[in-house]
């Protein structure tokens, strides 16, 4: 009888049990027929309760597993209340964000969330996070007075977030200067990019052995483009490719592009501006310290190369007045707002057309170089690594007017405040007419004949002034005066002038009839409205007028 009442129990308890398993079941199978509803109003509204109603998130489906930890969002999108920003920055300027976000991506999927440590307010921590086809514009709506890094500036839940691999698919992002700006300062599409190990907090931020929070980052870029503050250029790339890991960063088809001519350019400097254009057909870096650019902006490499660049540039000197001052090597360096170490720069094959209407010139006279190589060492600001004793140093040759062969050697003390650096060098065989197209439009004189054995030179320069000297041996150089109007046939008054000056005033042979080299002494005042480059060049040409007696 006991036996039997004991059954009796066993079965209530068991029917019971059962009643409660089932309700629980139904309980779930509810939830979880709501969970993705619920849960995408859930973020809707944490997203707008956390910004304080700055930004509102749109989907059109969301799919979550609790067991899997899964969430996927379908055509994300992420809005900013410009109103609503306006009224923080009048209650509470310090509240207000310096930028804005708007985001839209076809699909983000989320993977290893906690859900319930999210719902209580803990850490973030993730396994993946996949976002495909992103578009992320990023407005800027007041002047940035901070400096405050990335993990500073995110709220208390994102900060120390971990996201195991980070993965974007084909993205596209913009930035804009103007709250209420159409125009892109600049853009990048066709990002592929994958993370591994992201730790937002301050001590994966200081590790040196990580960039940008992460253990790992390997990038693609399908084009990028930059529009300089200016106004007058963008600059343009085509693919990129940089490792992390590998330490390199590669980028093709780079381009800086005018967008006015050099007129217009002009008449908004007020003054006369020479007009470039360059294309660079690769540019490779190794040895990137990224870790060091995303803690502190310095800019660390082991060797850039440049391959095979085109240069052009163009100045009216005619229609616009050169005033101002021009910069030195010095100078570029020293404005830097960044550190700066790359310790090796080479550029292969480089060809550079200049063009320039002279002040009293007809017609645009130009001068080209090819087939150019440069090594450039120990290019830095750090004031540890680069003194007189160890200077930048510059080497170079190439073909002058695609002829005449020239090697030079710059040494430049970088930090030095007189501008200091030297330059010495060889010219090879060539032809002094091979000139005239730069020299007949504004100094009103051709080279009819002469041949350069060859030549070499040595310079001291500063700021203000540059001595030295040059050795020149030639043959039979002869010159031809023009006249100074549109009509470039010589005048008889001019033929006797040229006459007068082959035959009594230039030295048309070097020392006993062009065997051995005639010496002349350099002597130069910077002309501080014109660049280093025209310095380098007024160096050249006074070593050359001494030489030959011609007037300076």
């Amino acid at each position: 009888m006991e036996e039997v009442k004991h059954t009796s129990k066993r079965k209530k308890y068991l029917v019971v049990g059962g009643f409660i398993l089932l309700a629980v079941m139904a309980v779930l199978l509810i939830v979880l027929q709501n969970l993705d509803s619920w849960a995408q109003k859930k973020l809707q509204k944490q997203i707008s309760t956390q910004t304080k109603g700055l930004y509102s998130l749109q989907m059109a489906d969301m799919k979550v597993s609790l067991l899997a930890g899964l969430a996927m969002l379908d055509s994300l999108k992420l809005t900013p209340h410009d109103s609503i920003w306006k009224q923080v920055q009048q209650k509470t300027p310090a509240e207000a964000p310096v930028s804005v976000s708007e985001l839209k991506a076809a699909q983000v999927q989320v993977r290893g969330i906690r859900f319930v440590k999210l719902l209580w307010g803990g850490e973030i921590s993730l396994h993946s996070i996949r976002v495909d086809h992103p578009e992320w514009t990023l407005r800027q709506m007041k002047k940035d007075t901070s400096s405050q890094a990335l993990h500073q500036t995110l709220g208390k839940q994102f900060r120390g977030m971990g996201i195991d691999k980070l993965s974007i698919k084909d993205g596209t992002i913009r930035f804009r200067d103007k709250p209420t700006g159409r125009v892109d300062r600049w853009q990048v599409r066709g990002l592929d990019l994958e993370a591994e190990g992201v730790q937002l907090d301050s001590a994966s931020f200081q590790d040196s052995s990580r960039a940008f929070y992460s253990k790992k980052i390997s990038a693609s870029i399908r084009e990028a483009s930059f529009s300089l503050p200016d106004g007058n250029y963008k600059i343009k790339s085509g693919p990129l490719q940089a490792s992390t890991q590998k330490e390199e960063l590669t980028l093709k088809q780079l381009q800086l592009i005018p967008l006015r001519s050099a007129a217009q350019m002009s008449q908004k400097a007020g003054e006369a501006v020479t007009r470039f254009s360059v294309q660079i057909p690769e540019l490779r870096m190794t040895q990137v310290d990224f870790g060091t650019l995303s803690r502190h902006s310095n800019i660390y490499l082991g060797s850039l190369a440049v391959l095979s660049p085109k240069v052009n540039a163009y100045k009216d000197g005619k229609h616009y007045v050169t005033k101002g001052e021009g910069l030195m090597p010095h100078d570029l360096i020293q404005k830097l707002t960044f550190g700066m170490n790359i310790r090796t720069v080479r550029v292969r094959d480089m060809y550079v057309r200049y063009e320039e209407l002279a002040e009293k010139a007809f017609e645009t006279g130009y001068v080209t170089g090819s087939n150019i190589d440069l090594t450039l060492t120990n290019l830095t600001n750090d004031k540890n690594l680069i003194s007189r004793k160890n200077p930048a140093v510059l080497k170079g040759g190439g073909l002058l007017m695609g002829k005449a062969p020239m090697q030079a050697t710059v040494r430049l003390a970088l930090l030095d405040p007189h501008g200091y650096h030297s330059m010495e060098g060889t010219i090879g065989k060539g032809y002094p007419a091979i000139l005239n197209p730069i020299i007949e439009p504004g100094m009103f004189v051709r080279v009819k004949s002469g041949v350069l054995q060859r030549g070499a030179f040595n310079v001291e320069l500063t700021k203000t002034s540059a001595t030295g000297s040059m050795q020149l041996q030639y043959d039979d150089f002869k010159i031809d005066l023009l006249n100074k109007d549109e009509e470039r046939n010589q005048s008889l008054g001019n033929k006797l002038k040229s006459l007068v000056a082959n035959k009594l005033v230039l030295k048309s042979e070097s020392e006993e009839d062009g065997k051995t080299p005639r010496e002349g002494k350099i002597q130069v005042k910077r002309r501080r409205e014109r660049s280093f480059l025209t310095y380098w060049k007024d160096c050249l040409a006074n070593g050359v007028l001494t030489i030959i007696g011609a007037p300076k």
